[in-house]
């Protein structure tokens, strides 16, 4: 990279799996004092021609399957290509301005060392303007999120960890924890029969991973070494956590890119009395957020939050006017979930304001119905409202339309649209897409 130019503050856009090599490119970029950027490319054509218009990356690291999907994008397809080795064999590519990298180097090469200020990552995230936003999370940003992280999971060092979600990977290498990654897939969803095959043969003892991913490997094992797993990356439901075995030490951790963690709680800590709230429809519980972080509720039961794991700004102060609130010398984020704070100081989630209905009958929020379909009816489904009407959408052949309009006359909802699948997001598989739904039943 740095025979071609690259060098400290170059952005390096890394488009690679979840893989060792995708950590090799990571720390590469690092290594020269290099931004690693993200773009999540699931989010469709449009935003990620906007995102690299916002930044043109001097370099991106491929290997040879999605430097053949950069050929789609007319503005990466400008960037010219050569290869580069990995462990003896051609998995990893460059792509970058200049002429031809020379042949392999062999010679040692000094890591520069930089301060906590400067910029380790860039992901771009999705902006109500429609300008895509950057977060940046700089070198001592990632130490304070990963101090704060190892004292609210446990990273004892015999662990074997289920790697699915980039970040934590990189915590558990700083803990000198094992790591089983899933096989490199092209796709947003994961081989779970053979994951969770894995898992049993390398003896694999903690997990952190979206329900959507546990759901799955729990349809082909029980996963009998696990001894801690830590769900988060969308709404965790009751439903899913009743299958996993009672010995399992189960923790809930509510975040985001801005901010992660935010709060958590075990499984074993949510009493009768929680559980009948969840199931009347009054959100989920997150438990008590963790002392590094203050939070409040603002307009429209918004959740706010601060502190030292919080990002600040977004780069350029794009986003910052719709995202950011400034008090003082306190920067509050604005997180777009609505909660609520109970009387023991636990946080509840009640889904997106920005999904929230408002009507004669006053609020009803997404998890309010959500919550209420997966406890009573072990189904997903969700409320919309269409000409005036609140109306929920399940799946065809999983629950009686009439029972589950029964269970929701409490929330006024006057009728039920069956579909065949109720769209979920990308990434995760565990977050409705309701821009996507409401097209589907013609909102």
């Amino acid at each position: 990279m740095r025979n071609e130019g690259v060098n400290v503050g170059s952005h390096v856009l890394v488009f690679i799996p979840l893989s060792i090599e995708l950590y090799i490119a990571m720390i590469g970029v690092w290594s020269i004092g290099a931004y690693a950027v993200f773009i999540d490319f699931s989010r469709g054509p449009k935003f990620v021609s906007d995102s690299i218009g916002r930044i043109k990356p001097a370099l991106i690291v491929c290997d040879n399957i999605t430097g053949f999907i950069r050929n789609i994008y007319s503005k990466l397809r400008r960037i010219k290509t050569t290869n580069i080795n990995s462990f003896g064999k051609p998995s990893l590519r460059l792509f970058c301005n200049n002429s031809l990298l020379a042949a392999q180097y062999t010679q040692r090469v000094d890591i520069l060392k930089v301060d906590a200020s400067h910029p380790a990552i860039l992901t771009f995230t999705s902006g109500t303007t429609g300008v895509p936003k950057i977060a940046v999370r700089t070198h001592g940003f990632l130490i304070n999120q990963y101090n704060v992280l190892r004292s609210h999971i446990d990273f004892n060092e015999n662990h074997i960890d289920l790697g699915t979600l980039p970040v934590f990977t990189l915590a558990n290498l700083a803990a000198n924890m094992t790591t089983l990654l899933p096989d490199k897939s092209y796709k947003s969803r994961i081989n779970a029969s053979e994951l969770a095959k894995k898992m049993s043969r390398e003896g694999v003892t903690r997990a952190i991973c979206s329900p959507a991913l546990m759901a799955n490997l729990l349809k082909y094992s029980n996963l009998p070494d696990l001894k801690n797993a830590y769900l988060g990356g969308g709404p965790v439901y009751p439903g899913i956590l009743e299958k996993i075995r009672k010995d399992v030490d189960l923790q809930i951790v509510y975040g985001s890119t801005e901010a992660e963690p935010i709060s958590s709680v075990r499984w074993s800590d949510v009493d009768s009395e929680d559980k009948r709230k969840i199931a009347g429809g009054e959100g989920l519980l997150v438990g008590q957020v963790i002392p590094q972080v203050k939070c409040r509720i603002g307009e429209d039961k918004e959740i706010l939050v601060s502190g030292e794991t919080v990002l600040k700004s977004y780069l350029g102060g794009i986003g910052d006017n719709e995202n950011k609130i400034r008090d003082g010398n306190i920067i509050w984020h604005r997180t777009g979930d609505a909660g609520y704070i109970d009387s023991n100081g636990r946080l509840w989630l009640l889904g997106r304001v920005s999904q929230a209905i408002y009507d004669a009958n006053g609020y009803l929020y997404p998890f309010c119905v959500e919550s209420l379909l997966d406890m009573h009816f072990g189904i997903r489904g969700a409320v919309l409202s269409k000409n005036g009407e609140r109306i929920v959408v399940i799946e065809k052949g999983k629950a009686n339309p009439h029972d589950v309009l029964e269970s929701l006359k409490l929330q006024f909802v006057t009728s039920v649209v069956l579909v065949k699948r109720i769209p979920m997001d990308k990434r995760h598989g565990v977050k409705i897409d309701y821009d996507r739904l409401e097209k589907l039943v013609g909102n």
